[in-house]
């Protein structure tokens, strides 16, 4: 038998308590159990609104006697609401399992409109949004965060992150190293009382914060503008470089990244100038190959 229970995954105040939907209350005040990321972070909420229900904590240290606890409300028939700090549950938080647990046994899921500090951030940032890419939080270690800046260099697409105060200042520096002065936007502590816009470029940003940074950051990347076709010269001088570099073995993705940082040319008439080069190579290689063949052929005759 299907069970009954439901999950609602509810949406709450990123810092402005009034940030919050008739709906969510409602649905917070109907529920029989609630899920929190931090239960004293969502006791607050609850007062403020004069809601009093039982709170069960979710995080990664209790996740799997929790989720076998939500099965057991759902299979129960009770409801369930599932709650973040603050903003969408299941974006940068285990909420996502509880979705998952939930339709494994059948149960109903809801998901409220409400606030989200990402999609907030892109809309201000003023950039082309139309695509767009969230990649979370980016990596902790400065080698592995510059090798992953490298990888959006050229990239068609706004990305934006969410990153913590004590990383916010090296972002920025790797970021001005690795992709020079690309646009971005950075919003700090939104709808909250000392909320922050920076737009500009990374070096321009880092200056304008303080040393040390305080409070929540959404950090959003400018799509990368594609440049011009490159003049004929221009890129017949770019194709000597990429065949002396493959020759080199250098490696298809390595001599790219380097003749597009001295020359600036697109990354993809590059790429494919380096593929067409290889498979020439390739070509003539297997030709001096089976040349070699019938001349030793010709020689045992």
């Amino acid at each position: 038998m299907t069970p009954q229970g439901k999950l609602s995954l509810c949406p709450t105040p990123l810092g402005n308590l009034e940030d919050i939907t008739l709906r969510v209350l409602r649905v917070l005040r109907a529920c029989d159990v609630i899920f929190a990321e931090d239960t004293r972070v969502t006791q607050k909420l609850l007062q403020h609104y004069e809601i009093s229900k039982p709170l069960r904590s979710f995080h990664a240290g209790n996740r799997q006697r929790r989720l076998g606890e939500l099965q057991a409300l759902l299979r129960g028939g009770k409801s369930v609401a599932a709650v973040s700090d603050a903003g969408m549950p299941g974006i940068a938080d285990p909420g996502s399992e509880l979705v998952r647990s939930a339709r494994g046994i059948g149960s109903s899921v809801e998901v409220l409109p409400g606030p989200n500090a990402a999609l907030s951030a892109l809309v201000l940032s003023g950039f082309d949004v139309s695509r767009f890419c969230f990649e979370g939080f980016p990596p902790r270690k400065a080698a592995a965060r510059k090798k992953y800046l490298q990888s959006l260099a050229g990239g068609s697409a706004a990305v934006v992150w969410y990153e913590a105060p004590s990383r916010i200042h090296a972002l920025l520096r790797d970021i001005d190293t690795v992709l020079g002065g690309r646009p971005l936007f950075v919003l700090r502590e939104y709808t909250k009382r000392f909320e922050q816009q920076c737009c500009g470029s990374a070096a321009t940003i880092v200056a304008q914060l303080a040393q040390p940074a305080l409070g929540e950051f959404v950090v959003v990347l400018a799509p990368d503008r594609e440049p011009q076709s490159a003049a004929p010269e221009a890129f017949s001088r770019a194709s000597a470089a990429l065949q002396l570099l493959l020759r080199e073995d250098a490696g298809l993705k390595l001599a790219v990244d380097a003749v597009r940082s001295a020359t600036g040319l697109p990354r993809n008439e590059l790429y494919a100038e380096a593929q067409r080069l290889n498979a020439l190579a390739a070509g003539a290689g297997a030709k001096e190959a089976s040349s070699g063949g019938d001349a030793n052929k010709n020689a045992r005759c």
